[in-house]
């Protein structure tokens, strides 16, 4: 090698070389099978439903569901982002306060930050799918009264006699919002019209030459509208306060559980499941 660039193209063929190579592996491994990665699928997971749907036999394939158009649609319009959220972008133990923009809570003064702690979470999927996941055929139900159905079904929901998805209207009620100050409970997409914009950042798009890109946005709100959510959220909701106070479709599920994923009585490990 002569030159830095030399030495850049060794460095990519020892990069590349590897990956083409387990790629070529992969492409012959579904290859034989009927099933060409760069065409059927766009995705591993679509890949793997292809793999699923032709290696399954006809006995099992009879216990394979998809859902209805109608419930599709409206899981499909309920699919959500989460968001990545700097709660205090500055804290120091023993010096700053919490919530320090408030000078008393309740008569006292705001307590001071003594000890700061990070968690790194994770196995998120593998914890989720040890619980019931929907399994079956749908039941969509349409009411034609909401108001009346969350006086009804709001018991229902809580003692987990209906599993599923509800598309509803929450509330959190006013005297809580403080406790949500940090991050309001519920999440939707929606549109954000332009006079909710800051005027500091109009002035800035305006000053800079940039224009406002419309579209959907992630939204925290104490308050939601028409928004569908599965019953275990939805219970949990219920349960810190949160008012359901109409509901407009089901869509019930038979809850089960995987059996590759329960762990064996007495295990105190961590979550596990086999992949």
């Amino acid at each position: 090698m002569t030159s830095f660039a030399d030495w850049l193209c060794y460095y990519n063929n020892l990069d590349v070389g590897p990956f083409i190579e387990a790629l070529e592996k992969m492409k012959t491994f579904y290859g034989e099978r009927g099933i060409d990665i760069c065409k059927d699928a766009v995705s591993l997971p679509g890949v793997s439903l292809q793999y699923l749907l032709r290696g399954i036999d006809s006995k099992s394939k009879d216990k394979l569901y998809a859902p209805g158009e109608e419930a599709y649609k409206q899981l499909k319009a309920a699919v959500s982002g989460r968001p990545s959220i700097v709660f205090t972008r500055y804290h120091e133990a023993g010096a700053t306060r919490i919530r320090s923009h408030e000078r008393t809570v309740a008569g006292q003064q705001v307590k001071p930050c003594k000890r700061i702690l990070g968690y790194d979470a994770n196995a998120f999927y593998l914890s989720t799918m040890l619980n019931d996941m929907p399994c079956g055929k749908e039941k969509v139900t349409d009411y034609k009264d909401p108001v009346q159905a969350a006086i009804d079904l709001k018991n229902v929901i809580i003692g987990g006699k209906l599993f599923g998805f509800v598309k509803c209207k929450l509330a959190t009620p006013k005297a809580m919002w403080a406790k949500f100050e940090e991050m309001p409970p519920i999440f939707v997409n929606r549109e954000v019209p332009e006079e909710t914009d800051p005027r500091e950042m109009l002035d800035y798009l305006t000053r800079t030459g940039r224009k406002r890109t419309p579209g959907k946005k992630l939204l925290g709100v104490m308050d939601a509208d028409e928004v569908r959510q599965y019953t275990p959220l939805l219970r949990r909701y219920m349960e810190h306060g949160l008012q359901l106070q109409a509901v407009y479709t089901t869509i019930e599920y038979h809850p089960e559980k995987n059996s590759s994923m329960v762990r064996p009585s007495g295990y105190r490990g961590p979550p596990y499941g086999r992949c």
